[in-house]
């Protein structure tokens, strides 16, 4: 008997969880889990019922290692419960995955740069910690780890600093290792110079096409999508296209970023998130903590942007469908392809035509067609107090 498809949902350290129904998109809760830690990111084990929470409670004050890794049982109607202790860690996680077959998790480390990679036991578990030898290059501000789809090469993005133009600009990069299983190994880097990126190149997140040897790239800074060639165990350094990923480019407010991108299950579209909190003008910027008062959004794009792709693999932009919120940070497509949950991560009011209206912290639900666009379907508010719904994710 299949699992039916779960979403969860991670506010705080709260961990909750919905059935998706498929007739109208209503999410119905279901049980939900407090974890020692607020979750920065979770995995679902590709053949296991288990879900790997990465927990970096960077605001905990008085604690020495208020980071963990949660291993959690996903029982039979979705509930999760732990699998396991929690397994401290030193340093602050940003990502987390598993390799293709499921034998190891790899971690990725932000503030303080790295990957761990542990080997997994067969009920999923966490086993030893391999040890890595030194002298990688993992880049300053690291923000997902991914495992290629053969299993043997493994990728940590690397943000670098946003603000083209002045001084504080840094090109990120993708920093490429041989994968054995246990041991990484450096195997190049991808950073395309001005001549190839003339906007600046920081990406922030990639997925890969399921048949073609191709990797889809979101470029924060650059609201762009761009697409490398896989060639054996790394990346063609030129990318092959860029187009943007906003409905209005020459528009673009200040903090428009993109975000989070997903191939459909089916393949043949790839799916990006245009993000912008709008916090200018009073306040720092994201935080843990929603500001008070929540600010009047001055404008931007929050949507999820729809590429088809042609039979080469490169991608056309058919439609941005409005995230129904602030700040899309993830979203996430059931496994059958025929719904995407988008994650609004913190409240806001719009302004249109003189006329305020609040709109609470949210998961905006959409039906994909059969040509993969997007049909919104309904909005289901989250009372995350002073909390943001910080991560979102979809297993069956």
């Amino acid at each position: 008997m299949e699992r039916p498809a779960i979403l969860y949902v991670a506010v705080g350290r709260r961990m909750l969880s919905f059935a998706i129904s498929p007739i109208d998109g209503e999410l119905v809760p279901r049980d939900d889990i407090a974890l020692p830690e607020r979750v920065q990111y979770a995995w679902p084990h590709p053949h296991l019922p288990i879900l790997y929470a990465a927990c970096a409670d960077r605001s905990a004050a008085g604690r020495e290692r208020p980071f963990q890794i949660c291993v959690l049982a996903r029982g039979r109607d979705g509930g999760l419960s732990l699998a396991a202790e929690p397994a401290e860690l030193s340093a602050r996680p940003i990502h987390l995955c598993t390799d293709p077959a499921g034998t190891h998790l790899l971690t990725a480390f932000g503030g303080n740069p790295g990957i761990m990679v542990h080997r997994l036991l067969p009920d999923g578990t966490l086993g030893a910690e391999k040890p890595q030898a030194a002298g990688f290059r993992f880049g300053a501000k690291p923000h997902q780890v991914r495992v290629l789809p053969s299993g043997g090469t493994a990728v940590l993005v690397e943000r670098g600093a946003k603000g083209f133009g002045t001084p504080d600009y840094r090109a990120g990069s993708l920093n490429v290792f041989r994968f054995d299983g246990d041991v990484l190994e450096n195997a190049g880097t991808v950073s395309p110079g001005l001549e190839l990126a003339p906007r600046g190149f920081n990406p922030r997140h990639l997925d890969f096409h399921p048949e073609l040897p191709l990797a889809y790239v979101a470029l924060e800074e650059q609201n762009e999508l761009a697409v490398f060639r896989l060639r054996g165990d790394g990346f063609d350094p030129v990318p092959l296209a860029s187009p943007t990923t906003l409905q209005n480019p020459m528009q673009q407010k200040p903090r428009q970023d993109c975000g989070t991108v997903h191939m459909h299950p089916q393949g043949g579209i790839v799916y990006t998130a245009n993000r912008n909190d709008g916090y200018v003008g009073g306040h720092a910027g994201p935080s843990w903590i929603v500001p008070d008062p929540v600010p009047v959004f001055p404008g931007g794009e929050n949507s999820i942007s729809v590429f088809r792709l042609r039979p080469d693999g490169l991608p056309e932009l058919v439609q941005t469908a409005d995230s129904h919120g602030l700040h899309p940070r993830c979203f996430a497509l059931t496994p059958d392809g025929q719904s995407l949950v988008a994650g609004n991560l913190a409240p806001t009011i719009f302004e249109e035509q003189g006329l305020r209206r609040a709109v609470p912290a949210n998961l905006a639900v959409f039906r994909v067609g059969p040509d993969g666009t997007l049909t919104f379907r309904r909005r289901h508010d989250i009372d995350t107090g002073r909390e943001m719904i910080w991560w979102m994710g979809i297993a069956g």
